[in-house]
């Protein structure tokens, strides 16, 4: 109790200290930085006056609109307006805390320096040598020699160094110089990583965090791998390598991007982008797509405009309409309405392709009026409306001239979307989902087309006890189509399902580190046979995962690692 009549008192005595000196000297002063209210508390308080000096000793704290200090011994030059501390510092905010061994921080610049920092940035742990605070709201710092795993183990799996990271106003961080390490085992080098920092996503904060190549392996299809590497090769050269394949043979799935920006001046920008995309439909037993493209533009961005220019070529086109002129733009009101286009010329000057875009989405009801041609679905042109829902229930409707499949008609379209989940008590809980959807063909056609979705069941979970959990559920599903549609892409298959599913995770004495044996398949009711069955164990640690896969009906394997 005395204790903390003296801690108050002391408080209270550097409060009539700091506004004596707010009167007749330079201090934290409200009215040099409008708006900004720092409090600032400690067992023992120490005024130094003439040196415009306070000592804050036992439990110090520095606090702020947007974060807190705390530290044992804290120092506040007045003159110089800045806090510093020599010994162990924790900054809190609402998002996450920042350890370090000493900080000095300029509370007016809101630039100082954390030595020997640790943290974290969603599930991305880091540590490194100086934390460079450059500002505080919006957050922008530099971090020096830096090292980061998402494993909170001591000995993680995995982690990464890197020379140096910036923590950008955009929300977006720049790797320097970054080493991929397994255990202790160096993997690779790349000289630069990107990814991007969302502190408002509670799930996934972190966007695009691992430059680790992902691979496995599908009986179907083959070895499975993905490698997504944003790069920076100078201040005004950056791009993204994007690649992933299933299979190797004809039968396999194949993406591939690669795009490059220079920027040439703050506004105008050369821009090179490659597309390939291969795509078998196993089901179907046909090629789906195949698509391979390049283009050069140059575009000048003002922000609210936007026009760009180029040529290129599109590999997969006959040989008089593979070499292509684009022209492409955009132009954003203030009041909310979004326009944009883009068109394609063959070096004849015929137009090959050309799109058309009007959005809104600044009132209860949305819209978005569109004209595109020299697609396999085109709309000459076509308006959708999205209306706010109803009772749970969501509407959309659509009308306009459209063409698929060599078939030009007009349409309308009406879409009802439900969903619906009620907790029915000791972890039993029923969801229901609804939609409709009617197509309605005029032109020389009056056809009307109707397509059902169903999907409704039962969702069970149980703690058996303190490290074994269930999660069971059984749903029906019905995907029903009836009437005529003489558009190809508007036809949908027409199936009944039972859906069973059971799965049991065994958690372990280590944290974030548990084992899964799951169970689900797919029962046909029109055909009366299984559809699939699929037996798949998951091993599951802080970091990763490891799977492994084995569907019944198909006699097919496949397993993993997941980062």
């Amino acid at each position: 109790m005395l204790n903390n009549i003296l801690k108050n008192k002391l408080i209270l005595i550097f409060f009539f200290c700091l506004i004596y000196a707010l009167a007749f000297s330079t201090a934290v002063s409200a009215a040099e930085k409008p708006g900004d209210n720092y409090i600032l508390t400690a067992d023992q308080i120490t005024f130094m006056e003439a040196a415009g000096i306070v000592i804050f000793e036992g439990n110090a704290s520095f606090k702020s609109s947007d974060f807190v200090v705390e530290s044992n011994k804290m120092t506040v030059d007045t003159n110089t307006k800045t806090v510093k501390s020599s010994e162990k510092v924790v900054i809190h905010s609402d998002k996450n805390d920042i350890y370090g061994d000493s900080l000095t921080y300029n509370y007016e610049s809101e630039e100082g320096k954390l030595y020997g920092a640790e943290g974290s940035l969603g599930e991305l742990n880091f540590s490194g040598k100086t934390l460079k605070i450059l500002s505080v709201t919006p957050i922008k710092a530099e971090i020096e020699s830096a090292a980061f795993t998402p494993c909170i183990r001591e000995d993680p799996h995995y982690h990464y160094k890197a020379k140096e990271v910036k923590i950008n106003e955009d929300g977006t961080l720049d790797i320097f110089h970054i080493v991929p390490y397994l255990w202790k085992i160096p993997v690779f080098y790349l000289p630069y990583y990107s990814a991007t920092y969302d502190p408002d996503d509670e799930e996934k904060p972190l966007k695009s965090t691992y430059p680790m190549p992902k691979f496995g392996y599908d009986s179907d299809r083959g070895i499975t791998a993905e490698l997504n590497y944003p790069y920076q090769l100078s201040q005004r050269s950056s791009g993204e390598i994007y690649y992933l394949t299933e299979g190797r043979d004809y039968d396999r799935y194949e993406l591939r991007r690669f795009t490059n920006n220079y920027k040439l001046t703050d506004r105008l920008t050369f821009k090179n982008r490659y597309d390939y995309l291969y795509n078998y439909d196993l089901d179907d037993e046909e090629l789906d797509d195949h698509e391979e493209e390049f283009f050069s533009s140059l575009e000048y961005n003002a922000g609210k405009y936007a026009l760009e220019a180029g040529i290129g070529q599109d590999l997969m086109a006959e040989d008089e309409d593979n070499e292509r002129y684009l022209f492409a733009g955009h132009y954003y009101f203030d009041n909310g309405l979004n326009t944009s286009f883009r068109q394609e010329y063959n070096f004849d000057w015929k137009r090959v392709k050309e799109r058309y875009i009007m959005s809104y989405n600044q009132h209860s009801i949305n819209w978005n009026l569109k004209y595109i041609d020299g697609e396999s679905y085109n709309y000459y042109p076509y308006l959708t409306l999205n209306l706010p829902p109803l009772m749970g229930v969501r509407t959309t409707l659509g009308t306009g001239r459209v063409e698929n499949g060599g078939v030009e008609l007009n349409k309308e379209r009406v879409n009802l979307r439900y969903n619906f989940a009620y907790p029915l008590g000791a972890g039993l809980s029923y969801h229901l989902g609804y939609s409709y959807r009617l197509d309605h063909y005029r032109s020389s056609y009056d056809y009307n087309y109707y397509y059902t979705t169903l999907n409704t069941g039962f969702r069970y979970n149980k703690r058996l006890n303190q490290k074994v959990g269930l999660n069971s559920s059984l749903f029906f599903e019905k995907n029903y189509p009836w009437g005529k549609s003489p558009l190809p892409d508007d036809r949908e298959d027409q199936d009944r399902l039972i859906k069973p599913a059971l799965s049991l995770n065994i958690d372990r004495d280590l944290k974030q580190s548990s084992y899964s044996i799951s169970v689900n398949a797919d029962y046909d009711l029109d055909l009366e046979d299984w559809d699939e069955i699929n037996l798949r164990l998951t091993q599951k640690e802080d970091c990763y995962n490891l799977y492994l896969n084995y569907e019944f009906i198909d006699q097919s394997i496949s397993f993993g690692f997941e980062i």
